[in-house]
């Protein structure tokens, strides 16, 4: 999962941003479009994140990675032929129901959810660390080569390398969960199987509380928490295109900003690492809600700042908070309510969330086009912050009733 998270940055993710003004230059697209672009395959992945967190409950990822890998790879080599918006759209939105295009996926976390209780925060980190190291590597070779190829020849390059990565590693590696293979969670040594519970490969062991989505509904964290990502979706999907582009018309060298933007995924990745190591140790609604109060601060950098100094302020400090991120919505949900159905109950936030932060990029966009400055866009996104990490820190762990019947349906 590392490794396919670090190939997935070469499918437009954090990349996006470099393509904005020399693909809106060839084909006019405006800022709101480019925003839209984002929602577009945000949208199209909310659309088929339940379906998809269930066939990972019931199948695990292989098959799903490889077909989405396909298909992605094919949109990449299609865009370089595009000559109107719409079609930008189209394909982005085809890559987004495969529910493999977007960062901290249903497809690359859940997985790593059920192969590990006591080490799932380190486990998780390890394999979200794949983004921002992606990020280090694909933001100054993507500008690179899109001062020397062009934008057309430059998606082509990405999809194929994207292809080549992720369809080996995923048909070799993937399983479902360690029951499938007759092994136990977090490497345990093997013991017979418990009465009443297949050994074969259907429900995995439970050792800890397994919540269905029908008891998940009903409890006030999982509103919580539904909230809180909502609202972290929209901060997060107004500011994720559209600082690139924003750091470029205060004058900054493309190239300056694309290796800023690399320490941001650098930023990202260790923070990435040190959350998933503090999660098993700390209450991770805290943990999250320091994250949120990260993103004020470089939202409140960006505002203020005049030189390369603020520039890579900002971008290392919004790095570091999206590392935490990152690791929060993986392992908040696990946690509170097992890994028995976990894709099933993700798969219902996940719409929400990506929904959000489809409106955020034409919001900040069209705000953006109509006054010419994207403050009033960072005053909104450090309230959305600063609310979420109050809610998140109220968000405590639902206790799960004794009396509550064994769980047999995702509910």
């Amino acid at each position: 999962m590392f490794v396919i998270n670090f190939a997935g940055m070469a499918t437009g993710n954090l990349t996006l941003g470099l393509f904005v003004i020399p693909v809106g230059a060839e084909l006019g697209m405006s800022r709101a479009a480019f925003g839209w672009l984002q929602t577009t395959r945000r949208v199209s992945s909310g659309v088929t994140s339940f379906v998809v967190g269930r066939v990972l409950d019931r199948y695990g990822p292989r098959g799903l990675v490889v077909v989405s890998a396909v298909i992605i790879g094919g949109c990449l080599l299609a865009i370089s032929r595009i000559h109107s918006s719409w079609q930008f759209m189209v394909l982005f939105g085809i890559m987004g129901l495969t529910g493999l295009a977007a960062p901290n996926s249903l497809v690359t976390t859940v997985p790593v959810a059920k192969w590990f209780r006591r080490r799932r925060g380190k486990a998780l980190a390890l394999a979200t660390m794949g983004s921002g190291i992606g990020g280090i590597i694909f933001l100054p070779v993507t500008q690179w080569l899109l001062g020397g190829l062009g934008w057309r020849t430059t998606w082509i390059v990405m999809g194929i390398i994207f292809v080549v990565i992720v369809v080996p590693v995923a048909f070799i590696f993937l399983r479902r969960q360690p029951e499938d293979l007759g092994l136990r969670v977090d490497g345990d040594p093997p013991r017979e199987p418990v009465a009443g519970v297949s050994a074969s490969g259907g429900r995995p062991e439970v050792e800890e509380a397994a919540w269905t989505v029908r008891q998940a509904l009903h409890t006030s964290a999982f509103w919580k928490l539904l909230a809180v990502f909502a609202a972290a979706g929209l901060a997060q999907g107004s500011a994720g295109l559209h600082r690139i582009p924003y750091w470029v018309e205060k004058g900054f060298d493309p190239q300056i900003v694309a290796f800023a933007f690399a320490a941001d995924a650098g930023g990202a990745a260790t923070m990435a690492f040190i959350a998933g190591m503090l999660v098993d140790k700390f209450p991770v609604r805290f943990v999250g809600a320091a994250s949120y109060l990260g993103f004020v601060a470089a939202m409140l950098l960006m505002l203020v700042g005049r030189n390369e100094l603020f520039l890579f302020g900002s971008t290392i400090v919004y790095g570091l908070s999206v590392g935490a991120g990152m690791i929060l919505q993986s392992y908040i949900f696990a946690n509170y309510f097992g890994r028995a159905f976990l894709g099933s109950i993700r798969g219902i936030v996940m719409p929400v969330t990506l929904v959000a932060a489809g409106i955020g990029g034409p919001l900040s966009g069209y705000l953006r086009d109509a006054s010419g400055s994207y403050a009033s866009s960072w005053w909104l996104i450090i309230g959305l912050c600063l609310a979420s990490a109050v809610l998140l820190a109220t968000a405590k762990p639902p206790v799960l009733s004794q009396a509550a019947s064994p769980p047999g349906v995702a509910g």
